[in-house]
């Protein structure tokens, strides 16, 4: 069974494929999204960055985390 689902707000993708990916039993098949908007490179860059989670070499991370990782870090 294959269900599509569309997320109104950008912020909260990142978190929704978190809580996702933690199911063993849901498999993502596929991520669209409107890219239209966004410069080529930054396109480029997501387009890379997904391929890379779907190969498994890297995983989605919440803004929390990134955010708290760089209020740590000193300049």
């Amino acid at each position: 069974m294959e269900l599509t689902i569309s997320i109104k707000e950008h912020s909260n993708i990142a978190a929704f494929l978190n809580v996702i990916k933690k199911l063993d039993y849901i498999e993502i098949i596929d991520i669209r999204g409107d890219l239209g908007e966004l410069p080529l490179e930054h396109r480029r860059l997501l387009e890379k960055r997904l391929k890379r989670i779907e190969k498994g070499k890297t995983a989605f991370k919440s803004w929390d985390l990134i955010k708290q990782e760089y209020e740590n870090k000193i300049v």
